[in-house]
């Protein structure tokens, strides 16, 4: 949670005339906690989420759509086969189309979502087959068309578990300043191992001597906030208090952000206010990189997951691998922010993610990179409703 003093506290509050009552201070303060408010997503195994009235396909989705995703945007539909299976499609109409251009980062959350449901239903007894790109030949012309893969759960009595599925209820992408000590490369070795991905390849930098990458993702965070475009794609995403978080239950949010406590109060009530003159203030960029940067700055570690080739089907795949990653580093007690930024293909961040990725092989493609550290800060991203998100 983020420091404030009391005589700081007593100077807003008396400018402000801002009052409050311990209850009202427990709700800001929410983020140095596990529990959950109302706003946030649900455990997926929880018993009332997944109760007995719900099929075995909507449990998986249920479950399926825990799982981490570009700017929370959620971009997965479903249509239902029978009780046991469905397909899955991108949602058309929540595509990132400026920080995206070419889709990638939303087919890599479909991977995330594919995995997190076969790893979560692993904990209910089912497996899942799951089938990539069932109608042939997938395309990003076929985005909401053709559906991305085929799941089919299958009932077993003597299903070996995941250590992995275990870890699905507690994890959360932590955007916050980090602590403790620097990630060590037996540290890495561990999350690596428990980690076991199966179509990439993860490479660990260390913090010492990472001062030049660190300046790098600084720069490209720039990159995106001065591109009017693509800085204003999170504004259309950004839900600006606790009530537009429980209204759309999607989207980026300053608690998402890392930031909580009397900073949010005072944050949200009196600095941050809605709409795109403020959003592309000075005042406003400039905070939010100064935010960036104390992140980054913060790291103890960074991890790459990179494929040989950067094809669609390498996207999902990718994404498969990186809820593993996820799932790991928290299984391992660390906290994971991903650094999408300068991976992103549009032309104004072209010069600087060439240079980023001059030393790979020709067809190489790193998918995601990653920060780590340690940090008690949890904030559950919310989830849509799950009918929402089934089609005819």
């Amino acid at each position: 949670m983020v420091s404030i003093s009391r005589r700081t506290f007593l100077k807003y509050g008396i400018t402000f005339g801002v009052f409050l009552s311990v209850p009202q201070i427990l709700n800001y303060c929410k983020g140095s906690s596990n529990t959950r408010a109302d706003y946030e997503r649900k455990d997926p195994f929880d018993p009332e989420f997944l109760s007995e009235n719900v099929s075995p396909i909507m449990k998986a989705i249920r479950i399926g759509i825990t799982a981490p995703n570009p700017h929370n945007v959620q971009a997965w539909k479903f249509k239902i086969l029978d009780d046991h299976s469905a397909l899955l499609f991108v949602d058309e109409k929540r595509l990132l189309k400026d920080t995206d251009p070419s889709f990638r980062q939303i087919h890599i959350g479909q991977g995330t979502f594919l995995e997190n449901l076969s790893l979560g239903m692993q904990v209910l007894g089912y497996s899942s087959d799951i089938l990539l790109f069932p109608d042939g030949k997938y395309t990003t012309s076929d985005i909401g068309k053709k559906p991305i893969a085929k799941i089919i759960l299958n009932k077993q009595s003597d299903l070996i578990r995941n250590p992995l599925s275990g870890f699905i209820t507690e994890r959360v992408t932590r955007r916050s300043i980090y602590e403790g000590e620097d990630l060590t490369q037996d540290d890495f070795e561990k999350i690596r191992k428990d980690s076991a991905v199966l179509y990439s390849e993860l490479k660990f930098v260390q913090r010492a001597g990472s001062e030049k990458l660190i300046k790098q993702l600084i720069a490209a965070m720039q990159v995106e906030t001065d591109t009017k475009n693509t800085y204003d794609e999170s504004r259309i995403w950004f839900r600006y208090n606790d009530e537009e978080i429980g209204k759309f239950k999607d989207g980026l949010s300053l608690r998402a952000t890392g930031v909580s406590g009397i900073k949010y109060f005072f944050a949200r009530n009196f600095f941050l206010k809605p709409g795109t003159e403020s959003w592309h203030s000075d005042e406003n960029k400039k905070a939010g990189m100064e935010m960036f940067s104390s992140q980054v700055e913060s790291s103890k570690g960074f991890i790459f997951l990179k494929t040989k080739q950067n094809e669609i089907i390498d996207w999902v795949q990718a994404g498969r691998d990186y809820l593993r990653l996820h799932l790991a580093t928290t299984k391992n007690g660390f906290a994971l922010h991903p650094m999408s930024q300068i991976l992103q293909e549009y032309p104004e961040m072209d010069t600087l993610r060439n240079e980023f990725e001059s030393t790979l092989k020709p067809g190489e493609k790193i998918q995601m990179l990653v920060r780590l550290g340690k940090s008690d800060y949890h904030y559950y991203s919310p989830r849509r409703e799950p009918q929402s998100f089934i089609t005819g």
